[in-house]
């Protein structure tokens, strides 16, 4: 490159690794572009001066010494994605399998043209090249056929695809091998150095990697563009360029986030195709230990987090970050096995099967944090996975990748690969040269339907609930969480609850950074399923440029079940989330569960305790829910409520206007109350609803409004306004905490009837619920405390309980009741003189039948009957109220359900005189029958 690069001056010339030639200089050097007719060099030597005459000679010759290989090398090419020995079984797949051999045949289409007419104008090709800066999208075009190119050449190594990726290589690795590493731009846009790494660099790399046999023979030339004529391959340039590639990652890039990663293959793709083995090596270590601005590959592996192996960042970020790295560890692997990169990190590779946990029933991802909820390609990371597997000898790991790509493939109507040129994260062309073939006989069970799986590092729990009757209508999931992590947002404990098809009960998601909404509204508490407190919940401010202080983290204090453990009820479960909020100076408990009702029918009870530990002025309750319409009732009343425009429009002040509920329009309030309320989320483009219940008994006061519309939501509500749903209630929210019921269902009638608080001592420990499914009552008294060893006893319910989370369902038939005791977390529960007691972990779970029909008997009813003396040697007197008859059918139940004795007795003053002398000792149950059967106990001594 004699004729691009020379100046007036002294300039050395070097052969190889011999500097021949000391302080030349140059003249004539105004010789055009790529013509040496009459150009001398007069140049000063140790062996003295002279002049060499380039007349009638091809620049190239001077250089041919120079285009060699160094003989310190010890690569054999391929070797980055595939190696020689790996082209057999590739060839085998293609010729055995179809969705091999249709990739194979995209390839060849998409190059036909060019493999003809290369040959005879290879400049048509090389002119579409961009100098550097250039179009991005160009580049990456120009790039990508380059590497189809030389992947054909390594399939069918027919020369002809070798010259076309060669001719490319060859004017790429002249531009980068003149920039310098710390200003080096490959595309014009404003600078992101974020891009060329992921993208460009390492398409660079692989075509030199394929293509490296061909160069290397003898006699083999590359088109030259500045000269216009065929040259050889100048490996001393190409050595350069991947230098100059290396040191822009290993020097200009991101630290302590997943940049490190996403830049990672321009750097190790650039190292692997140096040749020089001790050049190789010491870029290598820099890759691995790190360097000024890559934080190294043991960095990383150390990085993902503890506990669950996850790539500590917001869904979306976190996934891509991981399914990349593993991708790397296979590359490595295959580079130095010796570092047992695979071998002693299997748990970075196995927990990427969680995210396929984090799919919502219809198909859409958890979307915590900055990203969006169609990011849901999971494919080709268990493809990376399945080769790992296949290559590693690792059974176990092949079944589980393959069974989980053979569910998706089946859900997706068959795997049918389609060659891309895609943008950032590269993995395409792995299909082919990393495809394993997925037996007939591998089971297409995918993942287990886990009840609940986390990711600690966000505060994140998730639990669902299937029944396997069209779990995309009837399926119910929630996720609750938070914290501090690279692209958090703030939020407290926020929400997300699925139903009916939706992600129902949605966080607003991603939106465009450094826009005002996603400054002001995506990332704080408003846009979110959380509660405010005094109107200023808000967003730490960073600490020296990390994310550190944004939020405190949310901690799962207890689940039921476990994440990745089988459940011990098909019907219920529940978590506890924990925020010790510094930043806001609050203390917030959320418990959730899932109640399920039927095959088709189900509900979430949401009990969010909070409680400032300055001023308690007022904590809002902010649910977002999909839909066309929101109402609110109280009884068969709609709430009244009247225009309150001011009612969110205040903030904390800041540049991000937080708590970001400025965003909200058309807000509308009622007076306090504390009756029952009901709301209904309405969903007119398929005809489904969410059914809210409030409980009775605290004075609150409700608001609608409209927010911005949700991202990524379905059946167009994405364009549509979001509604809110905002309770507030004065004071402290811990004794008496927001308890929510959330039912979707595809029908305009709840299931739930009647709801009511269950109260203790003043503060609220529970929620009886009240369902009619399929003309059969189910009445579900959820008890959940604030603590694992809190102790209530609910004599008027005939419970008693010790422990966090617990439930009592009865369902009443004619002449039994079918009654299910369940501790998520605690010690005891008792109901009537049934009790069981949790193991060792807390939980607990039974079910059986009472001799006879509970019926649906009213607390406050049965409340106004008593019994005197209990215990009793003898009589017995039952007072009942005055307005019953005259005579009372009784009956008197062992605790078995055995009738023991009946008959009808008569009422005299509201008393009646009950002979028991003759009954043996032991707890028992009389059943009067008045306007509806009351059951109460007594003990005979």
């Amino acid at each position: 490159g004699l004729s691009e690069s020379v100046a007036s001056g002294k300039m050395d010339i070097w052969i190889g690794n011999d500097k021949v030639i000391n302080d030349f200089s140059l003249k004539n050097t105004d010789s055009p572009k790529g013509d040496i007719t009459g150009f001398k060099i007069q140049a000063t030597s140790s062996t003295g001066t002279g002049t060499f005459d380039f007349d009638n000679i091809e620049m190239v010759d001077l250089l041919n010494e120079s285009s060699q290989l160094s003989s310190s090398q010890s690569l054999e090419h391929p070797h980055i994605w595939v190696s020689p020995s790996d082209r057999q079984g590739i060839l085998d797949n293609i010729s055995n399998h179809t969705w091999a051999s249709s990739f194979f045949n995209q390839l060849k289409q998409r190059n036909a043209s060019r493999l003809t007419n290369h040959a005879n104008n290879p400049a048509a090709e090389i002119n579409l090249i961009p100098a550097i800066p250039g179009d991005r999208t160009t580049h990456r075009t120009r790039l990508n056929v380059g590497v189809e190119c030389a992947m054909l050449y390594y399939i069918t190594e027919d020369e002809r695809y070798a010259q076309i990726a060669a001719d490319i290589l060859h004017q790429y690795v002249k531009m980068i091998s003149t920039k310098d590493p710390f200003t080096f731009q490959f595309y014009t846009t404003s600078f992101n150095h974020l891009i060329p790494p992921r993208e460009l660099f390492p398409r660079v790399a692989m075509i030199y990697d394929f293509v490296q046999p061909f160069i290397s023979k003898s006699g083999s030339k590359v088109y030259d563009l500045g000269s216009n004529i065929q040259v050889a391959f100048n490996f001393q340039t190409s050595q350069k360029a991947f230098e100059v590639m290396a040191d822009n990652v290993l020097k200009v890039g991101g630290l302590n986030s997943n940049h490190s990663v996403l830049e990672l293959p321009g750097a190790l793709y650039s190292v692997m195709c140096m040749e020089d083995d001790a050049t190789r090596a010491a870029f290598f270590d820099k890759l691995w230990n790190g360097d000024s601005k890559q934080n190294g590959i043991s960095w990383m592996l150390n990085r993902f987090s503890a506990e669950d192996r996850l790539w500590p960042e917001s869904a979306g970020y976190g996934k891509f970050t991981h399914a990349l790295f593993i991708q790397l560890m296979n590359i490595i692997d295959r580079y130095q096995p010796d570092l047992k990169i695979v071998d002693d990190n299997k748990d970075i590779i196995e927990s990427i099967f969680t995210y396929e946990s984090f799919l919502y029933p219809n198909g859409k991802t958890m979307a915590y944090g900055d990203i969006g909820r169609n990011f849901t390609d999971h494919d080709h990371i268990f493809r990376s996975v399945l080769a790992i597997a296949d290559r590693k000898g690792d059974s176990q790991l092949k079944n589980r990748a393959a069974s989980t790509l053979k569910k998706r493939y089946q859900e997706a109507g068959g795997y049918d690969p389609v060659v891309e040129n895609q943008r950032l994260e590269w993995h395409n062309p792995l299909q082919l040269l990393w495809g394993v073939n997925i037996d007939a006989n591998v089971s297409d069970a995918g993942e287990p339907n886990y009840g609940t799986v986390k990711a600690t590092h966000a505060g994140v729990v998730m639990q669902k609930n299937y029944s396997g009757e069209n779990d995309t209508q009837n399926g119910l999931m929630y996720y609750t969480g938070g914290g501090t992590y690279v692209h958090a947002h703030s939020g407290g404990i926020d929400m997300e609850i699925y139903g009916a098809g939706y992600v129902i009960g949605p966080d607003y998601g991603d939106d465009t950074y450094g826009s005002d909404i996603h400054e002001q509204y995506a990332v704080s508490y408003a846009a979110h399923n959380t509660v405010i407190v005094n109107g200023a919940s808000k967003r730490g401010i960073p600490s020296s440029g990390t994310w550190d202080n944004i939020t405190d983290e949310v901690v799962l204090q207890a689940v039921e079940p476990k994440p990745k453990e089988n459940r011990i009820s098909d019907n219920f479960s529940f978590s506890t989330q924990f925020l010790d909020d510094d930043i806001n100076d609050v203390n917030q408990q959320r418990t959730n569960s899932i109640i399920r009702t039927s095959a088709t029918s189900g509900y979430y009870v949401d009990v969010f305790r909070s409680v400032s530990n300055a001023t308690n002025n007022f904590h809002d309750y902010v649910f977002h829910g999909l839909g066309d319409d929101l109402q609110l009732k109280t009884g068969d009343n709609p709430l009244n409520l009247s225009a309150s425009p001011n009612r969110f429009q205040n903030d904390i002040g800041d540049d991000r206007k937080q708590p970001g509920w400025r965003w909200f329009s058309d807000a509308k309030t009622s007076a306090s109350t504390n009756n029952t309320i009901t709301a209904r989320f309405d969903l007119q483009a398929t005809n489904d609803y969410l059914h809210v219940v409030i409980p009775g008994g605290v004075a609150k006061e409700y608001s609608t409004a409209l927010a911005p519309p949700t991202k990524e939501v379905s059946n167009g509500y994405d364009a549509k306004d979001t509604q809110v749903f905002v309770m507030r209630k004065y004071g402290e929210a811990w004794n008496q905490p927001f308890v929510a019921i959330y039912e979707p269902s595809a029908n305009a009638e709840s299931t739930i009837k009647s709801t009511e608080n269950i109260v203790d001592n003043n503060k609220i420990v529970g929620v009886k619920v009240t369902s009619v499914v399929n003309g059969q009552e189910i009445i579900d008294y959820v008890l959940s405390n604030d603590d694992d060893n809190i102790a209530i006893n609910l004599t008027n319910l005939n419970i008693a309980f010790t422990g966090r989370f617990g439930v009592v369902r009865t369902i009443s038939k004619t002449n039994t009741t079918d009654v299910s005791l369940y501790i998520g977390k605690g010690t005891q529960l008792t109901f009537l003189d049934n009790t069981i007691n949790a193991d060792t972990e807390g939980k607990a779970f039974s079910t059986y039948s009472l001799g006879y029909s509970l019926s649906v008997s009213d607390p406050s009813f049965q409340n106004s009957i008593s019994i005197y003396p209990n215990p009793t040697k003898g009589n017995l007197n039952i007072r009942v109220p005055k307005l019953i008859l005259d005579e009372i059918d009784v009956a008197i139940y062992n605790i078995q359900g055995k009738l023991i004795k009946s008959n009808v007795e008569k009422v005299e003053n509201g008393n009646i005189n009950l002979s028991i002398s003759s009954i043996a000792k032991g707890v028992y149950l009389i059943k009067l029958n008045l306007e509806k059967p009351v059951f109460v106990k007594f003990i005979k001594n």
